[in-house]
């Protein structure tokens, strides 16, 4: 069996399902892909969108061969048909920039997946940011003078 195949039959995957790995220390940024299946050459591909490159196809045994671990394996819940307006989807999207804050790895994956372009990474770094800010202005002597 060839590497795709057995890393395809080990995670179980199937078309429209959501592979999530860590991307930095602690795993807390996490990369979102999709794999989906086979093309006419027998190659399992997943689609990501990814910094600098944006929307695009990779084999599976490139994606993985930098994987460490893998948090975890959303699967599909839909059926074929809903399976293959999926990956029509997925390939429609190929070449679409990649934004950090409007259109980054999750909110592909939400989009094609649940047609919902979010990201509960950036609104959460977002949230975060805000209160540094918040934070830092008041422990300022501006913040401190309208108190």
């Amino acid at each position: 069996m060839n590497k795709e195949l057995q890393l395809i039959s080990e995670l179980n995957l199937e078309p429209g399902d959501r592979i999530v790995v860590p991307k930095s220390l602690f795993g807390i940024i996490q990369h979102h892909a999709l794999y989906l299946g086979y093309d006419s050459l027998g190659q399992h591909l997943i689609c990501e969108n990814i910094i600098g490159v944006g929307v695009k196809l990779t084999r599976v045994d490139v994606f993985f061969q930098d994987v460490k671990s893998i948090t975890r394996i959303e699967k599909f819940q839909g059926n074929n048909f809903e399976r293959r307006k999926l990956i029509e989807k997925a390939l429609s999207k190929i070449g679409m920039p990649y934004s950090l804050i409007n259109y980054n790895c999750e909110s592909f994956c939400n989009d094609v997946q649940h047609n919902v372009i979010k990201s509960a990474q950036v609104s959460v770094g977002l949230f975060i940011g805000f209160v540094g800010i918040m934070i830092t202005l008041l422990n300022t002597d501006y913040g401190k003078q309208n108190l």
